[in-house]
């Protein structure tokens, strides 16, 4: 199923929801808000697993519509819209800090040009740090999803922006990393598949890079929900 759209009350229910039945994560595909819930209209979003073509007939024409092509992304300027909202929440919530973006680029699966948005919180003391950050991430998490429904509305698309605070990110990303090469190296030395523990999406796709471009192991997640984890198979 390369792509669903799915209509709902809000933009995070149909989002939930077209994540559930495709049986993915909300950082292993591309999600387009295609209309903004409201009183009178249901919120749509399209999520693909692969990047959506440049055109498209808008949601309520009729399939004789002239078809109209969607303005190209501009990750700077998504970029530049995340952290001037993330600032204006941090100022709200009384806490001073400074917020730098930083852009890179990398080839999907498909051969897609996939664009990453990096929102990096610093100046924050360590009691801050930990309230932001919450429990396993649920609050940087949280707040993540949170200024990405916000950017897609300036933008057009979602924006894919990931936050991190206090190099919460940058460490995480490479302990798993690390793991991940631990673990490959194992299953090579038994030839037998080696589960990881459940991780959030996040944490999944970090470890799914990391072995992507190894010749001798593949990876694969299953189960659902909080459940879900990654085993780590080697190539026959």
């Amino acid at each position: 199923m390369p792509s669903i759209e799915i209509s709902a009350r809000t933009i995070a229910e149909a989002t939930r929801l077209a994540l559930e039945q495709m049986g993915v994560d909300e950082d292993e595909v591309l999600i387009e808000v295609l209309q903004n819930g409201d009183d009178e209209n249901e919120a749509l979003v399209r999520v693909s697993t692969t990047d959506p073509v440049a055109t498209d007939t808008a949601p309520d024409e009729p399939d004789e519509a002239p078809r109209r092509t969607r303005a190209p992304f501009d990750p700077q300027a998504a970029g530049a819209e995340g952290r001037r909202i993330l600032e204006g929440i941090l100022d709200r919530m009384d806490v001073e800090a400074y917020v730098s973006v930083q852009h890179s680029t990398s080839t999907g699966p498909e051969g897609e040009t996939q664009h990453s948005i990096m929102l990096y919180v610093e100046g924050l003391d360590e009691e801050t740090v930990g309230i932001m950050i919450g429990r396993r991430g649920e609050t940087l998490r949280s707040l993540q999803f949170l200024l990405n429904t916000l950017v897609n509305r300036h933008v057009g698309r979602w924006p894919q922006i990931v936050i991190d605070v206090g190099n919460y990110r940058q460490r995480r990303q490479e302990s798993l990393e690390g793991l991940a090469r631990r673990v490959a190296e194992q299953v090579r030395a038994t030839g037998r598949p080696q589960a990881l523990d459940p991780m959030q999406a996040y944490d999944r796709r970090i470890v799914h890079m990391a072995l992507r471009e190894d010749p001798t192991v593949y990876t694969e997640s299953t189960g659902e929900g909080e459940t879900r984890k990654i085993t780590v198979y080697p190539k026959k």
